[in-house]
């Protein structure tokens, strides 16, 4: 499972007369050429707001997106997947485990199981069952809160696609 955000780029086919007057090659390759680097620019804003508001390091959250750009959409997904707490940094003290930004989980332990390390919690006072912990999901703050995504990915659509697209068509029409 994953959060998808898109924004459609037929809005911005309405350049200008000239624009519709050059070859169906250019302006596919300008088209493709503005709105990659309109992704681009997309997920880093989408990474640097998700990771603002749930509190993780931007190279964390960046690790699970990707940037899609297909006919005209850029499509930035974000992976759904809860980051163990030991990824962000956990150390076991005599209480528990303490982590950077989360906080301390009294009784919780590292352990090494089934191949993995991470952050563990007894169910009970038994040695099992034990819960592993995890830290928070990037893609369910879009899901939680999308108005806040489309409001930045809507900026970004309106301040960057056009000025994109005159620089691309400079660059790739002849001087």
């Amino acid at each position: 499972m994953s959060a998808e955000i898109r924004y459609d780029a037929s809005d911005f086919w309405r350049l200008s007369d000239a624009f519709v007057r050059l070859p169906a090659e250019i302006r596919t390759k300008v088209t493709a050429r503005a709105m990659a680097r309109v992704g681009d620019m997309g997920t880093t804003r989408v990474g640097r707001r998700i990771a603002e508001r749930v509190k993780l390091p931007v190279g964390i959250v960046r690790e699970r997106m990707s940037t899609y750009v297909s006919s005209g959409d850029a499509i930035i997904r974000v992976k759904s997947n809860w980051i163990s707490l030991y990824r962000l940094g956990a150390r076991q003290t005599r209480t528990g485990v303490t982590v950077r930004a989360r906080g301390s989980y009294r009784s919780a332990f590292i352990a090494t199981m089934n191949g993995g390390t991470a952050v563990f919690k007894r169910e009970g006072s038994s040695r099992f069952p034990v819960e592993a912990l995890y830290g928070p999901n990037p893609a369910n703050d879009i899901r939680t809160s999308p108005q806040v995504y489309q409001d930045l990915l809507i900026d970004i659509a309106e301040k960057t696609v056009l000025p994109r697209m005159l620089h691309e068509l400079g660059r790739i029409l002849p001087k």
